[in-house]
């Protein structure tokens, strides 16, 4: 995560490079990179309807408006008319829609639950277009002139104020840190969407770097959503290891020599049953999490309920069991916590009602979760992967038979 991190900061300030690489080009040339962001953030908003993924495409909407504004409304000297007003209007309401979007529910950009976003967007756009109007710019000068005692502008750093360059970073340390501690695919977008708008705002006075700032933006939400959908087709939503699908497309491509272990989680119903559901998620993920560490090359896969496989290619069963043995007993071992509620009945003082009243507790028990395991390898060219995952269920069953919690190969 730290990474992903790291790499989105770089590559937004690396687009810092490329305005005096727009130079050199022809005016053609130019022209069509003018024009690159706005397909691309059209496209992102297709993609994001059809992948209902809907903050993502209400970022690159406002990212479009943004940057059109910037191309149409903000190329004049910005002491020109409203131009200022404009430039600050924008520097305050881009970031903050943005960050809001962080904390937003999920919603399809054309659905009705999303008609709320749309009107407070609407709502900022209408507002904007009332203070653009000829007629209300003596309106807007005294304005400007109002808080100009406010304003703090350091020139030899950016012609933005102080105070709303300090709100830029505010938004970029937000969105920087929900990616650090929330597994959302799509803030590494919006934090390249702020960056851009930053990076945008302070050289504003540097030609193409809203055109070259505003398409890496584009590319990174692009990229986000398809990752997204990537994920949402492949990649479990409990436990965050590739599902069956992604599984069956691996199972495709085999070819030389592979095996597969089929594993499952001893007494699960039982388990599910004595202490519920949300515990026995818990359980899931502690399996998963620790099952991905597997030795030998092995790729792990949720097969379907408590069940789990592992794909080693490569090598034989027998060369398997060493690496599966010991992510049996790094299980065996782990410190499975859960919190039990317990009552407590207090006695009533003297006079009082007979019967005791009962608070309720919560004590932490440490309780053993223990897999068994079936390997199986191809035997020839001719075996099917099915076949082979049938040979490994047959010992998996076999392993719980002989008494659950070991290997059988």
């Amino acid at each position: 995560m730290y990474l992903r991190l790291l790499l989105t900061f770089v590559i937004m300030f690396a687009g810092l490079l490329l305005p005096p690489f727009f130079a050199v080009l022809s005016t053609a040339q130019q022209g069509m990179l003018v024009e690159l962001p706005n397909i691309l953030f059209m496209l992102v908003i297709i993609l994001s309807h059809f992948f209902k993924q809907g903050r993502s495409g209400f970022a690159a909407l406002l990212m479009l408006v943004a940057y059109n504004v910037i191309q149409q409304r903000l190329q004049t000297p910005l002491a020109v008319g409203s131009t200022l007003f404009e430039y600050y209007f924008l520097v305050l309401l881009l970031p903050a829609n943005l960050v809001l979007l962080l904390f937003l529910p999920e919603r399809s950009l054309f659905s009705f639950k999303a008609l709320s976003y749309h009107a407070i967007f609407i709502l900022q756009a209408a507002v904007f277009y009332w203070f653009i109007q000829p007629e209300q710019l003596p309106l807007v000068t005294s304005l400007l002139t109002a808080i100009e005692p406010w304003i703090l502008v350091f020139g030899d750093v950016s012609v933005l104020p102080n105070i709303l360059l300090g709100l830029l970073i505010c938004a970029v340390l937000i969105a920087a840190i929900l990616m650090l501690f929330r597994d959302v695919s799509s803030d590494q977008a919006f934090l390249s969407a702020l960056l851009a708008c930053t990076l945008t705002v302070v050289e504003f006075e540097q030609q193409w770097i809203s055109a070259s700032m505003f398409t890496i933006s584009a590319i990174v939400l692009l990229l986000s959503i398809l990752k997204r959908s990537h994920e949402q087709a492949f990649i479990d939503d409990l436990t965050r290891i590739p599902g069956r699908r992604a599984l069956n497309i691996e199972l495709a491509q085999l070819s030389g020599k592979y095996s597969i272990a089929m594993l499952d989680i001893d007494r699960f119903k039982k388990f599910n049953d004595a202490y519920g559901h949300d515990i026995g998620d818990s359980v899931l993920k502690m399996v998963a999490s620790q099952l991905a560490t597997v030795k030998g090359r092995g790729r792990v896969f949720r097969y379907g309920g408590e069940e789990f496989t592992i794909l080693f290619k490569g090598k034989s069963a027998l060369d398997c069991v060493g690496y599966l043995n010991e992510i049996r007993v790094l299980i065996a071992d782990y410190p499975f916590q859960i919190r039990q509620p317990v009552e407590r009945r207090e006695p009533q003082e003297e006079g009082a009602n007979n019967t005791d009243s009962c608070r309720e507790e919560f004590i932490d028990k440490t309780v053993k979760v223990t897999i068994s395991i079936g390997v199986a390898q191809e035997r020839s060219s001719t075996t099917s992967p099915d076949e082979v995952i049938i040979a490994a269920d047959k010992l998996l069953y076999k392993a719980k038979e002989s008494g659950r919690n070991q290997v059988c190969a």
